[in-house]
């Protein structure tokens, strides 16, 4: 494996070597190029200012990239600003946050960002996904856009458009075809289309209509119930049974404790979160409380399918069981909204209340018996 790992880091350095032997390389803070150069530049910076003819490749990396520029080589950039103003007789490379490309571009464009906009002329392909794009110009080869809300407006050979929200400017043209996804039929009578249009919606709303996600739903509220519950059953069985016996025999006393834990945890929790320091208690306090929140509720609805067992023996096997028919029982009910809510604002301060009295049972024993 070692033979391996030298063989391919010798390759890497071989092939960049080449480059970077013949590369014009600089890092800092500012940097401004201001006279052309036949070499490959390689800049780092806070702020990359181009304004001069690049005869080369450009790779750049920055939070602020700027570029006025004739580019003859590829135009490479990553910077959470980049703005390109010019022409380019190759490929544009772009990432980051905030994106502008201007002027005549002979190659193509690709573009990873948040906000691009790009007005102009492209000769090659352009292929941008970002969540807002507006494209303003010529594109002779393909389009091909991903984002949210996508603003669209010139003159096209064939797109395809994937959105949230489209908007076609009056005077579109698409010379080609037109394929376009989004979750509703957009008017396309304000722009020119010469080839077929196609439109679909998005993929996930195609795999929620084909798909029964209000069967999965339940049955992903079910498991999610089952499997930490079953897991307290099995690794803590006496306080799991302790817990489900007194939340129905002690259905008011519990109910009230219960009440009494949620409302003063929650205090807890927000004056936990007033002073930094009290930060990480108050996210820990969260966790726990949302856990026991979770779980608790439930212990209610297997007493009461313990009660439908009775004539059963008191083994593993049949807390088992009730634990299913209390958790199957629980979301059958909670199908219906107005149920499920009057049902959770019951079972879930009795199921927290069982389970804090008996562990506070629990300690007073021990105390007595001088344990602790």
């Amino acid at each position: 494996m070692k033979k391996i790992y030298s063989l391919f880091l010798s390759a890497l350095i071989l092939l960049l070597s080449s480059f970077f032997a013949e590369a014009k390389i600089s890092i800092g803070d500012s940097v401004l190029i201001e006279q052309s150069s036949e070499e490959e530049i390689f800049f780092i910076g806070d702020e990359i200012v181009v304004n001069a003819p690049l005869q080369s490749e450009f790779i750049g990396i920055g939070r602020n990239i700027t570029a006025v520029s004739e580019a003859k080589g590829d135009f490479i950039a990553v910077g959470y600003n980049v703005n390109f103003k010019g022409s380019s007789e190759q490929d544009i490379y772009l990432a980051g946050g905030n994106i502008t490309v201007e002027g005549d571009m002979k190659g193509s464009i690709a573009i990873l960002g948040k906000n691009v906009t790009i007005k102009g002329d492209i000769s090659g392909n352009l292929r941008v996904s970002a969540e807002n794009i507006t494209i303003e110009g010529t594109v002779i080869d393909k389009t091909i856009l991903w984002g949210k809300n996508i603003a669209i407006s010139g003159n096209f050979n064939d797109l395809s458009v994937y959105g949230t929200h489209l908007h076609f400017n009056p005077n579109t043209t698409v010379k080609g075809t037109l394929s376009y996804s989004s979750s509703e039929d957009t008017d396309l009578s304000n722009i020119t289309v010469l080839g077929e249009t196609y439109w679909r919606k998005p993929f996930n709303e195609q795999m929620k209509e084909k798909l029964p996600w209000k069967i999965f739903k339940r049955f992903y509220g079910f498991f999610s119930l089952l499997i930490p519950v079953l897991m307290t059953l099995l690794f803590f069985p006496n306080l799991f049974q302790q817990t489900v016996e007194m939340s129905g025999r002690k259905f008011i006393p519990s109910f009230f404790g219960g009440l009494f834990l949620i409302i003063s945890s929650l205090l807890l929790i927000l004056i936990s979160f007033i002073t930094i320091i009290g930060v990480p208690l108050g996210l820990i306090l969260t966790m726990s409380l949302s856990a026991l929140v979770y779980i608790a509720r439930i212990f209610p609805a297997i007493f009461v399918s313990r009660k439908i067992l009775f004539k059963m023996q008191d083994k593993t096997f049949t807390w088992i069981l009730a634990t299913l028919i209390g958790i199957l029982l629980f979301t059958t009910i909670s199908i219906y909204a107005p149920a499920k809510i009057i049902l959770n604002l019951i079972c879930i301060p009795v199921g927290c209340g069982a389970l804090s009295t008996g562990r506070l049972k629990l300690l007073k024993r021990l105390r007595d018996e001088k344990v602790l």
